[in-house]
This record gives C-alpha cells, structure tokens and sequence, in this order.
C-alpha cells in the first residue's frame, strides 16, 4: 500500500460511529470518473442507505462528490430498519414501482430478496473498478449474474476492558474459561451474533459442521457451555457500551470499530482480532429490479468501488473498506487499525442458514438451548 496522509436498537452502531465521524474523517484524492451531462438534467438517482449521522457523513463523503465528478445528482434517503425496508421494497417492486433506485442491504435481506427476485443484475463490463474489490463482496445469484456489490463492512471482535482483564485475549476459547463467569455481553441473535460460526471455527475446524442439523446441534451444545459466563445477552449495543466501559460487563463481542472510537475517547478498552479471526460482517448494494436508473447506478456502485473513495468513506466512518488491501492509499497502519489483518483471515458468516429451509428450526433450538 502506498503511504498518504490523509448500527440496530437503541443508540445504534451507525448513530454512534456518525456521531464521531467528524473527528475521524480524512479527505482522500478522487479518482477521475466519465460525467453524463445527459443525464445531469434528469431525476436524480436515489439511494437508500442507514439513516442519522451515518447518512449525513455519506452524504458529504460519498454522494456530493459523486456528483461534483459524474453530474449525477443523488437524492439520499434515509432507510428503515432492515426487515421494515425490505417489506417496502417488496410490495413496491411487485406493484411495479421503484421507491428508491439503489439501497444498502444486509445480507441476510439480500439473500430474502434473491428469492423473491426483488434485484436487478449488474452488468460487470459497466462496472470496470469491481477489479478492486476483494472476493467476499461479490453475490452472485444461481445462475451466476452479479446481483450484490459490498458497500462498506465491519467487523465483530472480542473486547474486553483491561482494568478487569489483566491480560490481552487472543482467542474466543476466552469465552468458555470458567476464570470469566458472569463477565460476557454477547450479541442476542443467532442472526447477528454469529456466535455459532465462532463456535465451529474455534472447537471444529470451521464452518462445514454447520451443513447438518446433527453438527448445528454439537455446535450448539458447544456454546451453551459458555452461558455461565454471560452477564448480559443484548440487542442494544448501546447497553453493552456503557457495560464494558464501566467494567459492569467487562469482556465480550462489540463492533471493532465502535470500541476503537470508545478507546480514542478514554475508555480503557481493546479490541482484539482472535486467531480465529474477527467476524467480518456487511452490508451490499442492491440495484432495484424495478429502477430506471441502470446507467446511474453502474455509474455510482462503480464510483463507490475506486480505492480512494473506499478511502475517504472508511477513514470517515471507521468501517472497513471492501477494496483489496493492495489497492488501498491509506497507510498500512490506518488500514490495520481498521481491519487488522483483512478479510482472507477472517470468519464470515454462513448467511444462509439464517434464510435457507433451516432457517425456522434454527431459531427455535437457539430459543432452546442457547436463551433458556
């Protein structure tokens, strides 16, 4: 890499991360895009993206510039939570209707949306700076046409506070010692918390157990070994903050990016990426089967994919970039403070069984084994 200068309930990831963004923003170069002078005078492209802060960095960061280069005014708006977006934009797509063109999803929303053809196919020669992209920020739908391209992503660490932990953690094994009974906020949802591909990566040599209801079973007996050790399971990252900080909760799985901002703060707390690898987490753009804004939004996903604008928009936000690390312009250190040692170590979730045929049966026995 070349060196240069340069979020859910509750206070939500993304309100917490925009609410420091400002601090945090660094202005990369841009790189030179094709301007549509035809296409300046139309409507503007709309894109739907997580609402508060995290759009008003977005917009400063991503989309104005965008437009300076391309003359492509964007018109950004604020989404829903996830599963409400989703249901909008399944009743206006099977109405016929677009109520936005271009819209961040997660994957689990992505996946749902695939099923029920929701999405538009990009058309990959439109897109020339998807050369820069690293290989897990590419969804492809069965009969391979691209359909999802990764807008930003963060990971999911272990943290602890060292005023309460005298030592530095280097595995999820940490969970499961008896010395930290009663010390673990962890992430309520088996949908969220991915604690089941921890689980399997650290005790069973990866994710393949998790291809039979049998292996989802061990694995989930497995983890129910640590809830003597879990003080507080939660859905608002928020409650967990003030837990870790104040040491009440003083070791669990928090957003790397949210703990490294609470650190630059004065909380005495680390983010640790495991031997197992952090859980690398994101959310896709998704282009509208029913838009009539094609050629805008291969112009705009292709933009959002050239390495100083991936730049600009992780330095501002604290997320990790979805560009390969080699194409990157921001300091080795940046980047590493940003996503330790990259996606190729990382444990990414195995999405599909939370949408998939075992989606309800999985629910259920975490329900059963895990929350009970």
């Amino acid at each position: 890499m070349k060196s240069k200068k340069t979020k859910r309930r509750g206070l939500t990831r993304r309100e917490f991360m925009g609410k420091t963004a400002a601090g945090m923003a660094a202005m990369g170069g841009l790189t030179l895009m094709p301007r549509f002078p035809a296409i300046a005078a139309e409507k503007p492209l709309r894109v739907a993206v997580y609402g508060g802060f995290f759009k008003k960095v977005l917009d400063k960061e991503l989309f104005e510039p965008f437009g300076k280069e391309t003359g492509i005014a964007v018109e950004s708006q604020a989404e829903p939570t996830g599963p409400v977006m989703l249901q909008q934009v399944r009743s206006a797509v099977k109405a016929g209707q677009a109520p936005v063109d271009v819209a961040i999803f997660s994957v689990t929303a992505v996946l749902r949306g695939l099923k029920e053809d929701l999405w538009a196919s990009y058309s990959e020669s439109e897109i020339p700076n998807l050369k820069y992209l690293a290989k897990p920020f590419f969804r492809r739908d069965a009969k391979g046409r691209l359909v999802g391209i990764g807008a930003l992503s963060w990971y999911i660490n272990l943290v602890y506070n060292y005023d309460f932990i005298k030592y530095q953690p280097d595995s999820y094994k940490a969970f499961w010692d008896p010395q930290h009974k009663n010390q673990l906020g962890l992430l309520k949802l088996v949908d969220n918390s991915f604690l089941l591909e921890i689980t399997s990566t650290t005790f069973f040599g990866g994710k393949k157990i998790l291809d039979t209801k049998d292996g989802i079973l061990k694995v989930m007996n497995k983890l129910s070994e640590v809830k003597p050790n879990v003080k507080m399971w939660y859905e608002s990252e928020a409650t967990f903050e003030q837990a870790l900080k104040t040491g009440e909760v003083p070791m669990g799985q928090l957003y790397h990016d949210v703990t490294t901002v609470m650190a630059s703060k004065g909380a005495h707390v680390r983010s640790v990426f495991p031997k197992e690898g952090g859980v690398l987490d994101h959310g896709e753009w998704m282009l509208l089967r029913t838009s009539n804004k094609v050629k805008e939004a291969h112009a705009f996903v292709n933009y959002c994919c050239a390495p100083k604008v991936q730049d600009r928009v992780s330095l501002a936000l604290g997320t990790s970039p979805t560009v390969s690390p080699q194409y990157l312009t921001i300091t080795k250190k940046d980047y590493e403070n940003i996503a330790g040692p990259g996606p190729d170590a990382a444990i990414t979730p195995y999405y599909e069984l939370y949408t998939g045929e075992e989606e309800t049966w999985v629910k259920e026995k975490w329900r059963e084994m895990i929350m009970e």
